[in-house]
């Protein structure tokens, strides 16, 4: 009887360690699965920002071209302002002096009975 008994006994040891061991692979496979999760979210975390300051420097580099575009259209259109005003200045006062004498004329015709 005592054989069986030890032989019992030793099943029984062998069933609690077995218990262990089982319980001891859960408690370190759900640390690998824990750890997995949070590399993965990092990883995605350290995509997700890189991808964010990309296109930051995109958005960043578009609105510093379109700035330098608008200035030199805005330059260009006060250039050729300028040149119309100029323009202007040169030709208005011949075209006044042709306007007043062909005026001048108008009334000299009308007070000769021409």
């Amino acid at each position: 009887m005592a054989s069986i008994q030890e032989a019992l006994a030793i099943l029984l040891g062998a069933d609690a360690e077995a218990k262990n061991v089982i319980e001891e692979a859960k408690k370190k496979a759900e640390e690998i699965v824990g750890e997995a999760k949070r590399k993965g979210a990092s990883e995605r975390e350290t995509r997700l920002k890189a991808a964010k300051e990309q296109a930051k420097a995109i958005v960043d580099s578009a609105r510093a071209s379109a700035q330098a575009e608008a200035q030199q259209i805005e330059a260009l259109g006060r250039q050729e302002l300028e040149r119309m005003e100029s323009r202007f200045n040169e030709n208005a006062p011949a075209i006044i002096q042709g306007l007043v004498a062909e005026l001048v004329n108008k009334y000299l015709q009308k007070a000769t009975g021409k």
